[in-house]
């Protein structure tokens, strides 16, 4: 059959025309081609290799032209002037905080008081100066009162705790006598979990007798404007201080409750209740002394800050 053998042909013709260049390129480029018969084999490499020691990988290459030494240098070297400080974090505040400014009502006929109790700082996230300041005097009678201040340096040292350390003036006043007192303060005040918030300080009054406050406070949100505090304050004492009528051991425990209204989280009203009492032998000598060991108190303030 012609059909057949005619195409057998073709193919036939078509290969060898395309086989042929082929064979002959691979037949003359034999000699250029890659030949790994000259190269050690993986047995040899790997005993070549045995003795070398591995590569640093933990080591980053250095640049070129420079040593160790100088990459350090460099490092701990100041920026160019023209650089920009890439966080702002240097930068100083303020703040000031009246958390108690109040008319306390005695329950007996003892007068009156005003009292206060403020906090205000200056400076950064980490460093700060604290003053705070807190008394009572009275309102409507004889000029009888008294105030403790403290000027502390406060450092950061875990996000929610400070250690602060300074003086303290302390002072108390009647119509016909003053007196007054310096301390040493080491202070510890910050944050618990659960958001209560803590502030002790130790004193050592400048004839060393040594004392110790302890403060804490709660906010309890009933509404985004109503909040609850509870709040309380003890004292204690290393020693007898016959001049301050304390004995050694806790001498005093008061206990506070306050509701405030926020009309603005910087301002906000609020009415409370303070029990306040001696305790130990500080109860014991005032007791001795004919003085009241406790009393309770009405209350009624301002919160404010600016």
């Amino acid at each position: 059959m012609p059909m057949p053998r005619t195409r057998f042909t073709a193919v036939v013709s078509v290969v060898a025309l395309f086989s042929n260049p082929a064979m002959s390129q691979n037949e003359s480029g034999t000699e250029d081609m890659p030949n790994t018969a000259n190269l050690p084999d993986h047995q040899q490499s790997a005993h070549h290799h045995q003795g070398a020691p591995p590569p640093d990988l933990d080591a980053p290459p250095l640049p070129e032209g420079m040593t160790l030494d100088e990459v350090f240098n460099y490092a701990e070297s100041e920026p160019p002037a023209h650089f920009p400080d890439p966080v702002a974090d240097d930068q100083w505040f303020g703040f000031v905080l009246f958390d108690q400014f109040e008319y306390r009502m005695t329950d007996d006929e003892a007068p009156d008081h005003l009292g206060w109790e403020a906090d205000a700082w200056l400076g950064g996230d980490i460093n700060k100066f604290w003053l705070k300041t807190e008394g009572e005097a009275i309102f409507d009678g004889p000029n009888e009162g008294e105030s403790e201040n403290d000027f502390l340096y406060s450092r950061l040292f875990t996000p929610f705790w400070s250690v602060q350390t300074g003086i303290q003036y302390a002072n108390e006043w009647t119509s016909d006598d003053y007196g007054d007192r310096w301390s040493y303060v080491l202070g510890l005040q910050g944050l618990t979990p659960y958001q209560l918030e803590l502030d002790s300080s130790l004193y050592v009054s400048e004839d060393g007798d040594l004392t110790i406050e302890v403060e804490g406070e709660y906010d309890l949100r009933i509404t985004q404007r109503l909040v609850l505090q509870p709040r309380a304050a003890l004292g204690f004492a290393a020693q007898d201080v016959p001049e301050r009528k304390l004995g050694s051991g806790m001498t005093s425990a008061n206990l506070d409750m306050r509701l405030r209204y926020e009309v603005k989280r910087e301002f906000a009203p609020y009415i409370g209740v303070r029990y306040q009492s001696l305790v130990g032998e500080t109860e014991d000598i005032a007791g001795a002394a004919g003085d009241k060991t406790e009393q309770w108190m009405v209350l009624a303030g301002l919160r404010f800050a600016f």
